[in-house]
């Protein structure tokens, strides 16, 4: 008996406004982070498939993007902050957009916390994971273009989370890793911890 080939990746939604929204089922993977951290060259790498539109000007990615991986498997590129020039008027759109979003995705999706692997986290990752595990969404960092890091850089960022990770007062373990959309590196294994995930989904 054969088995049934899954369907390719492919873009399925996307939302620019509040009410276009879609209210979510099943296993959803939520890519966050700031507008220049890597989210569309990460995602593409995953897929398999240049799906995402990847720009070297940071915060093009004014939309909530939908994206069916496999059966059930439904990864969300999410629009980047703290990074892009937008007007007043554009970040509170942003807001309202995500504050409908968030309402409408199963607290069980797992958030990919996108972290350039040269900078510490900072207040709005710090703020943002608190309101992520506040609303039940287990986080996930992934430290980005890990490939610009010499190996001793590499070693000084890597002791450098294990303490942050670990500083008293901090009551959110962290799961955390290198990943390179240019190298590749990670990048199975992370395949491999999502597709585990959807499996293990409560449905």
């Amino acid at each position: 008996m054969k088995h049934k080939r899954p369907p390719p990746p492919r873009l399925v939604q996307t939302s620019y406004l509040p009410e276009q929204i879609p209210q979510l089922r099943g296993p959803a993977v939520l890519l966050l982070g700031r507008s220049n951290a890597g989210k569309s060259s990460l995602l593409n790498v995953l897929l398999k498939m240049d799906l995402a539109k990847v720009s070297k000007s940071p915060g093009k990615t004014r939309s909530v993007n939908f994206y069916r991986w496999g059966d059930k498997l439904t990864l969300v590129d999410v629009p980047g902050y703290g990074f892009a020039l937008r007007s007043l008027e554009e970040r509170r759109s942003w807001r309202e957009l995500m504050e409908s979003f968030f309402e409408k995705v199963p607290a069980a999706s797992l958030s990919l916390l996108l972290l350039d692997a040269k900078r510490d986290p900072e207040s709005e990752e710090l703020a943002l994971i608190e309101a992520l595990c506040e609303r039940g969404f287990p986080v996930e960092l992934l430290l980005t273009k890990a490939d610009r890091l010499l190996q001793a850089e590499r070693e000084r960022r890597r002791r450098a989370m294990l303490v942050w990770s670990a500083e008293p007062g901090r009551e959110i373990p962290l799961t955390w890793r290198f990943v390179s959309a240019k190298t590749g590196e990670g990048i199975d294994e992370l395949s491999r911890r999502l597709l585990k995930y959807a499996q293990a989904f409560p449905l």
